[in-house]
């Protein structure tokens, strides 16, 4: 039991080690982490579309990054709690406020960005709810 807790608490931290680096190409093609902190972000960045770029690689590699991270997130937490209510709630709990804390540290967060969180905790979800049926089906 510890030990799931224990995953749970180094993967959501490793989220936000990576989440709030101030420059995700450095750390991402150099495992570079620099921090910068900003203690009055313009929250209205939080809206900002203009930034969207789907036809640019890196941009591309760090969303599959953002639905991974939360959907395996989600498998943990759903491992430890064995409740999909809680597991959901947390993990999109989660991924609304890594947004927001993003921005204290100079990088991008974004709505779109949580969108992408809320698509992989889905996925994370089905595979689930898929997987648990057939566990209960062969027992």
């Amino acid at each position: 039991m510890h030990f799931k807790i224990f995953l749970v608490i180094f993967w959501a931290a490793g989220i936000l080690v990576v989440m709030t680096t101030s420059n995700a190409e450095a750390f991402l093609y150099n495992q570079i982490l620099h921090y910068e902190l900003d203690l009055s972000p313009n929250f209205i960045d939080l809206f900002r579309l203009n930034d969207v770029a789907l036809t640019d690689n890196f941009y591309l590699i760090q969303k599959l990054g953002h639905l991974l991270s939360f959907g395996i997130l989600y498998m943990l937490l759903y491992n430890w709690l064995h409740t999909h209510s809680k597991a959901l709630w947390y993990c999109i709990a989660f991924a609304i406020s890594s947004e927001i804390i993003q921005l204290f540290f100079e990088r991008n967060g974004r709505i779109f960005d949580m969108g992408v969180d809320f698509i992989g905790i889905l996925l994370a979800y089905i595979i689930t709810v898929i997987v648990t049926a057939r566990k209960t089906k062969v027992q």
